[in-house]
């Protein structure tokens, strides 16, 4: 027994200062998405500031495909040792698993904390003669199967914000929908004319040259007052409200103390200078919950986005 007591210390010795040391190595922030895409400019926003909390470095890795899945599912493959994390939204995590064949669910994680949940608005080109979701459908009516919608992939909130925009405005049986690899692939067709409309956050107007003609949110944002919420401009509940949500993820069965860690690192980052002034430039609403508030979250978005795949004909 005093062997075995003795040896038991031994390992709890040599455990301790692994876990205080930590992170002894870059910690990588994978991106489901290519760069240039809202996900991607938010999660760059975020590595410096996290990097700085964790008293590391923090590098981001694009690894688009699969409209995030992809990632997701390399990602669920890692052993869990907090060193590889990925920031996913409430696509690629609550929706894609649900409509594709993917090696994933929702057991196959561990939540770390939530960072960001933002409205989804309504793009077009600045210089279209578009200025509201009423002259959208006036077009698309007069001129149906002509117009073309784009998205970062089947399924993504990019996708699901043009579904609901259709749908509610009734003309998603008279224009079409083309998908990309990423949001910036997909500003590229905006800019040349290959697609019309598109859907993302606030933080794409950061970079590109949009027209915002309505947000869905249950109220008009600050930053944009002249904005139109989705339910003003005439997209009936539940088409009218959609906020793309995302978060830190490790694979399941990481250490609770190293996620506690990274969680932490994540809440200095999200309050830090930086950050908040990256939020307030780009429209990002920060959001954060640790570990347990964010698994919870997570699970009971897993059950209430069914509704949303039911409606998209995903």
């Amino acid at each position: 027994m005093k062997l075995k007591s003795a040896c038991c210390a031994a390992i709890i010795a040599l455990a301790g200062p692994a876990l205080a040391d930590f992170p002894e190595k870059p910690v990588t922030l994978i991106a489901p998405f290519n760069a240039g895409g809202g996900t991607d400019l938010l999660l760059r926003g975020f590595q410096e500031p996290f990097a700085e909390a964790l008293g590391g470095t923090a590098v981001v890795q694009n690894m688009a495909g699969g409209s995030g899945t992809v990632a997701a599912s390399h990602l669920a493959g890692l052993d869990p040792d907090g060193y590889t994390l990925g920031y996913l939204s409430i696509t690629v995590s609550t929706i894609q698993p649900q409509i594709k064949d993917v090696p994933y669910d929702r057991e196959s994680w561990t939540p770390i904390c939530s960072v960001a949940a933002s409205p989804t608005m309504f793009f077009v080109n600045s210089d279209s003669d578009y200025d509201s979701l009423a002259d959208v459908k006036a077009d698309i009516e007069a001129n149906p199967n002509a117009l073309i919608f784009g998205s970062s992939g089947p399924g993504a909130i990019t996708h699901l914000t043009m579904v609901a925009a259709m749908n509610g405005l009734g003309v998603m049986d008279q224009v079409k929908h083309l998908p990309h690899q990423g949001s910036g692939p997909a500003m590229q067709s905006m800019a040349s004319g290959v697609i019309q409309f598109f859907g993302d956050t606030e933080v794409m107007m950061s970079r590109y040259d949009l027209k915002p003609l309505a947000v869905f949110a249950d109220e008009r944002l600050e930053s944009l007052p002249d904005v139109p919420t989705a339910t003003e401009a005439g997209i009936p509940a539940p088409l009218n409200e959609l906020y793309l949500w995302g978060g830190l993820f490790a694979p399941a069965g990481l250490d609770p103390e190293v996620a506690e860690t990274l969680a932490a690192a994540c809440e200095v980052a999200v309050q830090s200078d930086a950050f908040q002034a990256f939020a307030e430039n780009t429209g990002t609403v920060i959001n954060y919950r640790g570990p347990s508030e964010f698994d919870a979250f997570f699970r009971q978005q897993w059950d209430a986005n069914s509704t949303l795949i039911e409606a998209s004909g995903l």
